[in-house]
């Protein structure tokens, strides 16, 4: 029996008890968040069990249980000095995005976790849904040709959003937070490097958040010559039908493939074929995917070598946009 500890309820912490519940040889240990409120339903999720505890503080969970795997939802301002302390202790990481807020963290998160040989994924969750899934495919076979151009959008209803997503010393900012899923889809789906970036950010429209900001653009040179571009906003209407709109278009020497619309239908056109709505797969859950690989040594959906990746380029295109300066990546 595998036995698991949530180290925060901040993020996307649902992924992990979605698969919890798949799971016969996997439970929930432990939780621990500072807010009360927060725990206050564990004892009667479906994914917890009699034996589950509760704590107010993370460092006292890490120094009373010893969890197999751990999973890090916390703010972001705590998350390198969680995977950190969860590295220390022998436990294998799943955590929130991104895994530091700054380059010095993140250095420190990457000696913490070779120095224990644990493994360590990230909860890219875009990755495991079924139209970026398509993409990928269809892309990496050729059928678009060469990759020309990509084009990204994520754009949330803003909501009330917590104490911590307005404070800059516990939030990142809008682009390692938000940002980090569509540049990744980009290169992932795409399988090309962003080489170097320049990226706009601010708060225009919102100054309730105070530190947090409502949009930001980023333009992007590819490996191969082509570019990029992604959007990122929190000015979704309430009204609209679902929380977020999430676009992604690539155009490639022989076709355009696209994912729009709340539907989130696939469309394929190509210089040989017209538009095609492409058949998608079941969606997968990635808690579920992780455990499987940390039994069978297999690689993870978001390898290690990515979360590190992605983190580095969003900071680093973070970090630009606030000296306004282009990043080289």
């Amino acid at each position: 029996m595998l036995n698991v500890a949530l180290l925060g309820l901040k993020g996307h912490q649902g992924v992990i008890l979605e698969g919890l519940r798949a799971l016969d040889e996997v439970r929930l240990a432990a939780v621990a968040d500072d807010d009360p409120n927060a725990l206050k339903p564990v004892p009667n999720w479906p994914a917890a069990d009699a034996d589950t505890r509760c704590y107010a503080d993370w460092r006292e969970l890490l120094a009373e249980e010893t969890p197999d795997i751990v999973g890090v939802c916390d703010h972001d301002g705590v998350r390198a000095e969680q995977i950190v302390g969860s590295a220390q202790r022998g436990c294998h990481i799943l955590s929130e995005k991104p895994l530091a807020m700054t380059l010095e963290e993140l250095a420190q998160v990457r000696e913490a976790v070779k120095a224990a040989q644990v493994r360590l994924s990230m909860l890219l969750t875009m990755r495991f849904d079924p139209p970026y899934r398509v993409m990928r495919e269809v892309i990496s076979a050729g059928r678009i040709g060469e990759v020309v151009l990509a084009t990204v959008q994520k754009s949330y209803r803003l909501g009330n959003r917590p104490e911590w997503q307005r404070d800059r010393r516990t939030f990142s900012g809008i682009i390692p937070f938000i940002g980090i899923h569509a540049l990744d889809l980009i290169r992932w789906t795409t399988g090309r490097e962003l080489v170097s970036a320049m990226a706009y950010q601010s708060n225009a429209a919102h100054p309730e958040l105070r530190d947090m900001e409502d949009n930001a653009s980023i333009a992007l040179r590819l490996d191969n010559g082509g570019s990029a571009s992604a959007r990122l906003d929190y000015c979704r209407p309430a009204a609209a039908p679902t929380h977020g709109d999430d676009r992604l278009r690539v155009a490639g020497s022989r076709g355009v493939i696209e994912c729009l619309g709340a539907a989130h239908a696939v469309t394929l056109i190509t210089a040989e074929n017209p538009p095609e709505e492409l058949p998608q797969p079941e969606p997968q859950n990635q808690f579920v995917q992780y455990v499987a690989a940390l039994g069978d040594g297999s690689p993870f959906g978001v390898p290690e070598e990515d979360c590190f990746r992605m983190t580095e380029v969003c900071l680093r295109i973070r970090d630009a946009a606030l000296a306004g300066q282009p990043a080289e990546l």
